[in-house]
């Protein structure tokens, strides 16, 4: 029972999108981004390959920092800032960059002396207000070292000595709770996981109004909805749904409420393939997200019209990069 529930932690967290990288097409050819140009897009977007962050603009990619372990950057709501996770091999950490990528601050320190006290940070999200940096953290247990559930905390985004202040109790045994989304009311979406009487791990999109309050699932658990996004007026969110599948999924579009702790009736814009992380452009017309070009293949950045139907095919937007699926794309204005 307890190798099932190691196992399932794996495969709802990282394990999902690093398991379908195992089986990447021997004969795809991966080019760096840097290597590569791609349409357009509006703004600019910061996306992960190879540990590396790329800023993508005006349809060319440039490296701002070196290949060493680097994901999930997010940007900070003015714009001057990114933090990101650094991950190492038994611990990872979250820096304070410059757009350019200039490191100014450590937010965590994680690493240890001993392996066992290490922690894991990971879906780094800026609070609206720009003054907390949100993510998720491995809480350890006195009693299981090794047993990795992640609680939400929230930091200060300014001052690296201020202590962390928790905001989830994730269930036991699910790998905990993650992709942190604060609204500017001060209210908090997430992923959020649990085991049903089967010992089948479901996950939902939750809403909690404040720190340590219970808060209330936006989606049902037969639904496997995690990885939500909102648009940048927080009037519609995206998700990636799988409804029992283990890795094939729905991209699902939904009117959001934050008054009133609902969604309205998710629409499927992209059906029934294997995708990650989706993210709003600044104006909320388009969702872009990663997703393999063919069987097997590495994750490509694709956009999709939100108001679309499954039958709208969504735009690919690279070729023969490999993008880190567990890194959302960071999409400014600027």
């Amino acid at each position: 029972m307890a190798a099932g529930l190691v196992l399932a932690m794996c495969l709802f967290g990282f394990g999902v999108y690093h398991a379908a990288s195992l089986f990447k097409n021997a004969n795809t050819k991966i080019r760096r981004p840097t290597d590569a140009g791609a349409p357009a897009l509006p703004g600019t977007m910061y996306v992960v390959q190879a540990g590396a962050i790329y800023r993508f603009q005006h349809g060319s990619f440039r490296q701002i920092i070196a290949e060493d372990g680097w994901m999930q950057p997010a940007l900070s709501p003015d714009g001057s800032r990114l933090v990101a996770v650094k991950r190492s091999v038994n611990a990872s950490d979250l820096y304070v960059m410059s757009p350019a990528g200039r490191i100014s601050e450590q937010l965590t320190h994680s690493e240890s002396p001993t392996v066992e006290s290490n922690h894991w940070v990971f879906y780094p999200r800026y609070s609206r207000d720009g003054s907390s940096v949100f993510f998720s953290y491995d809480v350890k247990d006195p009693y299981n070292s090794y047993r990795v559930d992640l609680a939400i905390l929230a930091t200060s985004a300014v001052n690296p000595s201020a202590r962390a202040e928790r905001w989830t109790v994730p269930n036991d045994y699910t790998g905990g709770d993650a992709s942190p989304i604060p609204l500017r009311s001060g209210a908090l979406i997430y992923t959020k996981f649990s085991i049903d009487a089967q010992s089948v791990v479901h996950s939902q999109v939750w809403l909690q109004e404040h720190r340590g309050s219970a808060g209330v699932g936006l989606t049902k658990p037969a639904d496997d909805c995690g990885q939500p996004t909102l648009s940048s007026d927080e009037t519609l969110i995206a998700m990636v749904c799988r409804r029992g599948g283990m890795q094939a999924a729905d991209l699902d579009v939904a009117a959001f409420d934050g008054s009133t702790a609902a969604i309205g009736e998710p629409k499927t814009i992209v059906h029934d393939t294997v995708l990650a992380s989706p993210t709003f452009s600044p104006d909320g017309k388009l969702v872009a997200f990663l997703a393999p070009s063919d069987e097997g293949g590495p994750f490509q950045l694709w956009t999709a019209d939100p108001n679309a139907s499954p039958a709208h095919l969504p735009r690919q937007i690279t070729t023969n990069l490999d993008l880190d699926a567990n890194s959302p794309p960071t999409w400014t204005g600027a």
